[in-house]
């Protein structure tokens, strides 16, 4: 028998008789029917659960206030019946004064043995304990003699005042209320009383907690716990320092039975609601009647009737209106909370968990969702309003409800809704979803949501504030969930914990176990507190450099705000470093401290000022290393235009002249990446190196990607086969050894992304996104790379683009640079649609042309633009690539073509972005005797200051002047070339041979003794084919200036220049 259940599914009903008969045909031949015999079937044995009871006793109650009327404690949990134990049956939980040091009487709490029910209602519900006074009936303004006449009171009040109170525990039964609400109860007709007379009332002093999740242990519990009674500060009177105390209470806890037998609980999840922001003033004015319940909801369609599937989970009400700077940074057990008033914010220590909010990074570390801006940068903590919540759900969990949650999880099945809600869960204002997916990533076991709540409904409240001019953000709020184990991954039993007094204090808060450190001595954030620092003096004096401003009256507005900008982060620098190193316990040790930390910081600055690297202002690089990055440019650029002698030359001369080894050797290893020398590139990383230097992050950047590289083209299939996987293992490493560089979170993202990995992308997105105002490593002391060579300048992106879009640009720029291209291709995937088909053209096929992926099959393609100038640029580019693209698959008649076209079309400001082109252009025309075109390509690459030392095109300009028998206008563009700071004999030679053929004998003789100073070093053939086409009977054997007409030296030196 079949029936539908309540979520539409089928549910079959089975009978459960003890006897069976069963008939079994016979063959259609024989048609005989045979009957079994019936089979005796053993009961179904069924599960009793026991019942244990808890039994609680008063043991000492220390450090009572003074108030001069009697005192009481009250015992009260939400969800589970307390019993006195007495001949007669009553649920009064009440120990009155003469009775506390009498350890009696006992009350008693039943507990479901292995029920996980019963332990998610401990766990998420403490014991309440509160501490009231009983003031009598009196005369108005006769308090004082009604105190002392009650610390001599009979038993007989004791006996009236425990009936009066049990009629009044009665009347509030039936109505429905908790005992803070009798209290209030009992006030308000106190104080609406008109006559002479203030009739009987309690009055609550302190109160305090006790976590039952300590009970469930596989033994039978036993112990002495301290509840302390933190005081009420809320309380109408004035009060005395001795009746503002805070109490001890001593209570021995006992079980006959053990509370777990046959059960395990494996895990515990906390569920913290943090606030609300952006909120709209009408929902300020309805703080109190809002409520923000939690559920979870399938993410598809269920049953016949195609509906969402929806499972509740927990509410969270209590919410107050408040500057967010001014909140109670406590976080408190919701239901506690909610038991004692859920209108009013007091009393935090008598609620409070282990946890707290960390007003510093209340922003920080969130995962936020996705492509959405919520104006965080206009929320200040000291000024904006939001509702504040602050409360924690606890939640227990076995091993079967874990590996439920993980297929959840990983499958993508199920996400959490948040509704925001008006007096009852039905009248939905607000909702928003978290995807929980990134618990299913390895080791996370936390993570806090920043989540959008969207109206229902069409909005009837507007989302402007009405004292701001500026539009708010989405209104969101931030959720936390924590586990206390990974739930994706086997978990220990957590019930040993409570049979050790030392770990059962863990189970009462939860912290990342391992993504998130966030003790305030951490290294890392000592280091991103550094590099903050350091990006605002040298966004300082960028601003003063370039606005050029002279005094701090020309921009005081700017100033003021650096002030405390400043400020706010030396108080953070001092009580994370400085007062840590040198602690103090004196005004004057204070000082000297303060003294050690402005002389460091200023030695700090001063390096910063010494060193910065701006757009129109001096780099911060020591001449000699700004040298040998010229020079390594000029060698690439021989390089890349066929001169691969010259380049090897230049190179060897750099290597015995280079002074900064480090550099040096960094960018040899670079070059040789770029240039797809893998094996080369991995010799280096087999030397002893630096590790301290400013560049290693780089370092490791390019060894991942050779690495990568080598497995992938190894010829031991085993080797190329796992070279993805070990890659993608090393890159998690690298990301968690340099955690404050964006760089390896985003290209983790990416390959997960590929993958349609849900976990690992929230949480490499949950990583990158909270560095975006961390400032990296800078990458400033490298030769111009290959790629912007070819794309000098950043295309613009779309206006669409996502925050996230424009992050992910420069770290596809640093790829590229460092001759990743592999890993460079990957990231721009992600947020290619940012650009114009145009754009995109060209990035793909500068990417391929550096691989060298352009062979005979890569179809050329000519994208229309129009007539504007950005137009016109890009229809340059697409020459400039397109030639290029001929140039390196060795169709060189095409190119020169491409080049020519580009050449002719091009503006003169416009034409520094395509200097490969051009360069190539001189080479292929100077190859094919084209002179004059040669020569006016080189001349589009000269700097335009003669001080200026630039090698190729003044090299080869004179050159082709020389083929013209331009003799003389050749000389100073191959003077030129010796001022390079590195020694070429064929410039000498070239020189020599010119002066030969002018006459000027002595001059040649001098350029050839300096061309043939080093024996070693070959001089081009080139050269000796020129001399031997010169006529012995031409030249004149007069070297020495005795004169001889063409041996006339007006100048000092040997050009006259």
């Amino acid at each position: 028998m079949e029936q539908k259940g309540k979520d539409g599914s089928q549910i079959r009903h089975t009978s459960r008789t003890a006897r069976t008969s069963r008939r079994v045909r016979q063959t259609l031949q024989s048609r005989e029917t045979i009957e079994e015999e019936p089979v005796e079937q053993p009961p179904e044995r069924k599960i009793i659960q026991q019942r244990v009871f808890l039994y609680i006793q008063l043991n000492e109650l220390l450090k009572l206030p003074d108030t001069g009327y009697p005192l009481e404690l009250h015992l009260y949990h939400a969800k589970s019946t307390l019993q006195k134990m007495q001949e007669r049956y009553t649920t009064k939980t009440i120990i009155y004064q003469k009775e506390f040091n009498l350890k009696k009487p006992v009350f008693t709490l039943g507990v479901m043995q292995d029920d996980i029910e019963d332990m998610n209602t401990f766990s998420d519900n403490p014991l309440l304990v509160s501490l009231y006074q009983r003031i009598p009936r009196h005369r108005k303004g006769d308090s004082n003699r009604t105190k002392m006449s009650q610390l001599g009171t009979s038993s007989s009040f004791t006996d009236a005042s425990q009936s009066s109170a049990t009629k009044k525990s009665k009347r509030s039964r039936r109505s429905g209320k908790k005992s803070s609400d009798i209290l209030l109860l009992w006030e308000e007709e106190g104080e609406g009383e008109e006559g002479e007379y203030v009739e009987e009332r309690l009055e609550l002093l302190s109160r305090g907690h006790c976590d039952l999740l300590q009970l469930f242990q596989r033994r039978r519990f036993i112990s002495d716990i301290n509840i302390l009674l933190y005081p009420m500060h809320h309380v109408p009177e004035q009060k005395t320092f001795r009746e503002l105390i805070t109490s001890t209470t001593v209570w021995h806890m006992y079980s006959i039975l053990p509370i777990l037998k046959n059960f395990d609980f494996t895990n515990l999840a906390f569920v913290t609601l943090e606030s609300i922001y952006n909120v709209p003033e009408e929902l300020h004015m309805q703080s109190t009647d809002l409520g923000l319940s939690v559920s979870f909801r399938s993410t598809q369609l269920e049953g016949e009737e195609d509906v969402l599937r929806i499972i509740p989970l927990c509410t969270f009400k209590g919410f107050g209106s408040q500057v967010i700077s001014d909140q109670n940074t406590s976080i408190v057990w919701e239901n506690l909370k909610r038991d004692l008033n859920p209108h009013v914010h007091f009393g935090f220590n008598q609620m409070e968990t282990n946890s707290r909010i960390k007003l510093p990074r209340l922003f920080r570390m969130l995962l936020w969702e996705q492509d959405v801006d919520f104006f965080i940068n206009q929320i200040d903590p000291l000024t904006t309003m939001a509702l504040i919540n602050n409360s924690l759900h606890r939640f227990v969990i076995n091993e079967e409800m874990r590996k439920i949650l993980e297929e959840s999880v990983l499958n993508n099945s199920y996400e959490l809704l948040l509704q925001l809600y008006k007096d009852t869960p039905h009248n939905v204002l607000y909702e928003g979803v978290i995807n929980p997916s990134i618990f299913g990533y390895p080791g996370v076991n936390h993570c806090r949501f920043a989540t959008r709540l969207s109206p229902v409904n069409v909005p009837e409240v507007d989302l402007r504030p009405t004292l701001e001019a500026t539009p708010m953000g989405p209104m969101f709020c931030t959720l936390k969930i924590c586990f206390f184990q990974p739930i994706c991954q086997r978990n220990d039993p957590l019930d040993k914990y409570n049979e050790n007094l030392l770990k059962r204090s863990k189970l009462r808060g939860c912290f990342d176990i391992q993504l998130l450190k966030e003790d305030e001595n951490d290294t890392d954030v000592l280091t991103e507190l550094y590099q903050e620092f350091d990006k605002l003096i040298s966004d300082t004096i960028g601003i003063i450099v370039k606005k050029d401003v002279r005094s701090i009256e020309e921009k005081q507005d700017f100033f003021c705000c650096l002030l405390s900008t400043l400020s706010n982060l030396m108080l953070k620098i001092c009580g994370c470093d400085f007062n840590i190193r040198m602690p103090t316990e004196t005004n004057i040790e204070f000082r000297e401290m303060l003294t050690h930390m402005y002389k460091e910081l200023i030695d700090r600055v001063y390096g910063i000022f010494t060193a910065c690297c701006y757009e129109g202002f001096p780099s911060g690089l020591p001449a000699k290393d700004k040298d040998l990055i010229r020079l390594m440019d000029e060698m690439r650029l021989l390089s890349n235009t066929g001169q691969r002698d010259l380049a090897i030359h230049m190179y060897e001369e750099i290597d015995r002249s280079a002074t900064n080894r480090v550099i040096f050797g960094f960018a040899t290893l670079i070059n040789s990446v770029e240039n797809l020398q893998f094996q080369q590139a991995a010799t280096f990383f087999t030397k002893p190196r630096r590790t301290e230097w400013r560049g290693e992050y780089f370092t490791l950047l390019v060894q991942l990607y050779v690495d990568y590289m080598m497995d992938m083209g190894s010829e031991d299939e085993e080797i190329s086969t796992a070279a993805f996987s070990n890659m993608l293992d090393k890159l998690r490493q690298l990301a968690t050894k340099k955690k404050l560089e964006v760089g390896p979170w985003i290209l983790l993202y990416c390959y997960y992304k590929l993958a349609h990995y849900r976990p690992g992308m929230d949480f490499t997105r949950w990583k990158f996104e909270n560095l975006y105002e961390v400032s990296g490593e800078q990458l400033d002391f490298l030769p111009l790379s290959l790629y912007e060579l070819y794309l000098p300048v950043d295309f613009e992106m779309s206006t669409t683009s996502t925050l996230a879009n424009t992050k992910f640009y420069p770290v596809f720029k640093l790829f590229a640079r460092l001759g990743a291209y592999v890993f460079a291709g990957i990231v721009f995937t992600d947020f290619e649609q940012c650009f114009t088909t145009v754009e995109v053209y060209l990035i793909k096929t500068t990417l391929k042309i550096l691989q060298r992926q352009i062979d005979d099959n890569f179809k050329i393609q000519e994208i229309p633009t129009d007539k504007s100038e950005n137009g016109m640029l890009m229809r340059n580019y697409q020459l400039h690539i397109n030639g290029n693209a001929e140039y390196t698959r060795g169709r060189c008649d095409e190119a020169l073509k491409y080049f020519e076209k580009l050449l002719n079309g091009t503006k003169p400001e416009d034409r520094p972005f395509f200097k490969l082109s051009f360069l190539r252009l001189g080479q292929l025309a100077f190859e094919k005797g084209l002179y004059e075109l040669a020569i006016s390509a080189f001349d589009t690459c000269l700097p335009a200051s003669k001080k200026e030392k630039m090698f190729l095109p003044n090299y080869f300009k004179g050159l082709a002047l020389y083929h013209l028998d331009r003799l003389e206008e050749a000389i100073p563009f191959l003077s030129r070339c010796t001022e390079v700071d590195v020694f070429i004999p064929d410039v000498w030679g070239y020189l020599a041979t010119i002066n030969l053929r002018l006459n000027r004998n002595k001059t040649a003789l001098e350029c050839w003794k300096i061309a043939k100073m080093y024996p070693e070093l070959n001089i081009s053939r080139q050269i000796y084919a020129e001399l031997d086409k010169i006529k012995f009977s031409d030249v004149h054997l007069l070297v020495d200036d005795d004169g001889n007409p063409a041996e006339k030296m007006d100048k000092p030196n040997i050009f006259g220049l």
